[in-house]
């Protein structure tokens, strides 16, 4: 044995360290287990144990990946963890080193939370345009949450110290489990008819499960509805709930939900004695400056003898009466100047539109003359055509080579077979007509064939 080489413990710590490392299938490893011994170190890190049935390993959790974390972990939680298989070398104990934590089972619940998430957004509920403000200095405040619970005697507490002049009406109501949404919807109900500056939805931490009333769909579209503005304090600060999305101000604590909806006294009393002591400066400073100018005009000719005013009033107003009649006299000048002058210019203008007028109006009427003059002798000519053609065409001309027209009772007579003997005729010659009666008929069978 002694001719072994020796090592030490550390070496021998650091080997299996060295090897842990190495080894892939200790890195990334996913358990379920049972949290027992549970301590959260005032340096933020998680110190606690990991069980099952059969056997049980030390855990820890550093500060900066349990931040992450939606809730506060107990002894007896269920829970699914990721991390890596080390090795404490003080100590030489085998410990998990944990990245991530969830409840067990709560994948499912964030899948349906996530789910109902998308919808609501989706629909505007979370919109920042539709949060309403919260009052200054609210003096009704209604508080739904539970009866006789942390969460109120916080509440109360806090209210008392920061804002004990407000009337507060609780709505109690079941903050947990199944029959918890329809309580809740109708506590928040009947608390918007109460006239109230804001609602506080109050309650203290708990597992995922325990919270999940306060993700029901039904609940988070009443407070949506609500008229009245409500501000969340459900569980501790990494839990986020449905209605802390869809309220008009989230707290991560039912305390300050009750922070966040109210001043603080002791602020506000010194606000007003610093308002009060400021409006007592500036009153001061103006009855200081006031008296000054009491004594200013005190020593005035005017105090002493009124007279002066008035004779100094009335000297400014003769020396505006003539500064008037000067500007008046001045600004006629001016005008009677501008007038002339504008009276020239209309008038030789006018003078000058008329002659162009004139001018025009001469050319215009020699070119009218001579068009007319144009128009009538072609006029004269085509009258002279067209009197030759009728002339020519004419039924006189007619008559004048020997022929004559025949009309019995103003019809022209063309036919003898439309006469009878004893007809009375109008023969009209070329000169004259004559009025026969007929005594015989005699048609042309020439004709007739």
């Amino acid at each position: 044995m002694s001719e072994l080489k020796v090592r030490s413990v550390s070496w021998l710590v650091r080997q299996i360290a060295s090897t842990l490392d190495q080894a892939a299938v200790l890195h990334g490893v996913v358990l379920e287990a049972e949290i027992s011994n549970f301590h959260a170190h005032s340096s933020g890190h998680w110190y606690f144990s990991l069980k099952d049935e059969h056997a049980r390993i030390d855990a820890t959790m550093w500060e900066n990946d349990n931040l992450l974390v939606s809730f506060l972990p107990k002894d007896g939680d269920k829970v699914r963890v990721l991390g890596n298989v080390a090795i404490y070398q003080v100590q030489g104990k085998i410990q998990f080193t944990v990245r991530k934590m969830v409840k067990a089972g709560a994948g499912d619940l964030k899948a349906m939370f996530d789910a109902l998430y998308k919808k609501l957004d989706g629909e505007g509920l979370f919109a920042v345009e539709h949060k309403k403000p919260i009052p200054r200095y609210p003096m009704r405040i209604g508080l739904v949450t539970g009866s006789a619970t942390h969460a109120r005697a916080d509440v109360y507490n806090t209210l008392g110290r920061r804002w004990p002049f407000a009337l507060v009406t609780e709505y109690p109501a079941l903050v947990q489990g199944e029959a918890a949404p329809a309580e809740l919807i109708a506590a928040l109900k009947k608390a918007d008819q109460g006239s109230h500056d804001v609602i506080l939805l109050c309650r203290g931490g708990g597992s995922a499960e325990d919270l999940w009333c306060f993700n029901d769909e039904q609940l988070a579209r009443t407070i949506y509805a609500m008229h009245t503005p409500v501000i969340t304090g459900v569980g501790h600060e990494p839990d986020w709930t449905m209605v802390d999305y869809v309220a008009d101000l989230r707290a991560p604590t039912p305390t300050g939900a009750a922070e966040r909806a109210t001043p603080d006294q002791v602020k506000v009393r010194q606000a007003l004695a610093d308002a009060r002591a400021s409006l007592e400066r500036l009153m001061k400073q103006r009855l200081t400056m006031e008296r000054d100018n009491l004594a200013y005009f005190k020593g005035k000719p005017f105090f002493t003898d009124p007279h002066v005013l008035l004779r100094e009033r009335q000297m400014q107003k003769d020396m505006l009466e003539l500064q008037f009649l000067r500007h008046l006299h001045t600004h006629s000048l001016k005008t009677r100047q501008i007038l002339n002058e504008r009276q020239q210019t209309l008038v030789r203008t006018v003078n000058d539109r008329l002659k162009t007028a004139r001018d025009e109006l001469s050319r215009h009427s020699d070119d009218l003359q001579k068009s007319i003059q144009a128009v009538l002798e072609e006029t004269r000519t085509q009258l002279g055509q067209k009197a030759g053609l009728l002339d020519a065409y004419s039924p006189l001309k007619v008559l004048e080579r020997g022929y004559s027209v025949v009309t019995k009772n103003t019809a022209v007579i063309t036919d003898a077979g439309l006469l009878e003997p004893g007809d009375q005729l109008n023969i009209r010659l070329h000169k004259g007509s004559v009025i026969a009666s007929v005594t015989e008929v005699k048609e042309n069978t020439n004709d007739k064939a």
